[in-house]
């Protein structure tokens, strides 16, 4: 049975660049052009709070495991970290060059990740009274345009067709080229040996990272080659926004190297520029098929 719209949030006004679950699953973020981040209410579609700060639009937000802290990146070159009870900024983080594209936190939300058009990863320690970043990443030879933040790595996408693997740890680096810009990156879940690579050539690339990090499956139908479109994982579902205006859907357990769509869920009216899964989907029956799309059409949909 596929998803269907359980709340349209309609407080933007123009496109919807990102929206994410808090880790509860009770309520969305979400970030647009209109420099606006949002918290509203995931069941009743009511709006929580308001935060205002950013000069250009909003480009990714993140949110601590605790949900008591975001952090969002935008056009102005901003990191800033909110306080989700207050909306009020605790820290602005300066350092990129160029628009800031993905931000991403780590488990407690000490360490604040950034990828920028500037080609340039940056890492923050909260911990720490500088404002300047902690250490910059310059590998990338084009915009980085996604981030995966876990316990001992930094997993970046660029538009120059690489994924960068930081294990901050050693500090060593693992690269892995495709064949088209990478827009978005997610760990399958909880199979850390397995990595999703969204392509601007309309495929999403499952990657064997334990292996010799080549694409094990692809996943197609969608339509991804002008815009940034996001994709997400559980380890048991694929989905993606799409240029076509869906909500794509797959099986991971399909099996096969060409993969093709389930699901193809209709609602919105633009570009859908992102899809996050709810974090309980695969714990939680209710929610197995819950998730969040965000659209160029100003709205933000709860699948459920």
């Amino acid at each position: 049975m596929s998803a269907r719209a359980q709340q349209r949030l309609t407080g933007h006004t123009g496109s919807v660049n990102a929206a994410v679950f808090d880790s509860t699953g009770d309520y969305v973020v979400s970030g647009g052009q209109d420099k606006q981040i949002l918290l509203s209410n995931a069941s009743t579609g009511r709006q929580v709070q308001a935060y205002h700060g950013h000069g250009w639009a909003v480009q990714g937000v993140a949110v601590s495991q605790d949900s008591s802290q975001l952090a969002s990146c935008g056009g102005d070159r901003m990191v800033f970290v909110w306080d989700i009870s207050t909306a009020q900024i605790k820290r602005k983080l300066t350092g990129h060059r160029q628009r800031v594209d993905c931000v991403a936190t780590n488990g407690d939300g000490s360490i604040v990740a950034s990828g920028s058009f500037d080609k340039t990863v940056c890492i923050w320690d909260l911990r720490a009274a500088p404002r300047t970043p902690l250490q910059v990443l310059e590998e990338s030879k084009d915009g980085v345009a996604s981030l995966v933040l876990t316990e001992s790595e930094i997993i970046a996408g660029s538009i120059d067709g690489c994924v960068r693997t930081y294990d901050m740890r050693n500090a060593k680096v693992v690269e892995d080229s495709l064949e088209s810009p990478v827009v978005s990156v997610s760990v399958a879940g909880s199979q850390q040996g397995r990595l999703l690579a969204g392509c601007m050539d309309s495929t999403i690339q499952l990657l064997d990272r334990e292996g010799d990090g080549r694409a094990v499956a692809a996943f197609v139908g969608h339509k991804c080659a002008e815009y940034r479109i996001q994709c997400d994982s559980n380890g048991q579902t694929v989905v993606s926004g799409s240029e076509d205006g869906f909500v794509y859907q797959w099986d991971i357990a399909s099996g096969g190297e060409i993969i093709q769509h389930t699901h193809r869920l209709a609602g919105h009216s633009g570009i859908v520029n992102s899809v996050k899964l709810h974090p309980r989907a695969t714990t939680d029956a209710r929610k197995s098929r819950a998730m969040v799309s965000a659209g160029s059409d100003g709205s933000v949909i709860v699948w459920g």
